[in-house]
């Protein structure tokens, strides 16, 4: 993962920006945001589910 590039679930359409891997609560999470906010969490073992964009 690298800051400022993009992702998605695999097999989805929305593009997401990666923000980074933050403190956030409850632990350590690698954030993704969709139109300025953030709109997904995830700990590093799911990180599986997501893809680099290329388009």
């Amino acid at each position: 993962m690298v800051v400022g590039n993009l992702y998605r679930f695999k097999g989805q359409s929305e593009v997401l920006e990666y923000l980074g891997h933050n403190w956030s609560g409850n632990g350590y999470w690698h954030q993704f945001q969709l139109n300025g906010e953030v709109w997904a969490e995830l700990t590093t073992s799911d990180l599986w589910m997501m893809e680099e964009h290329d388009g």
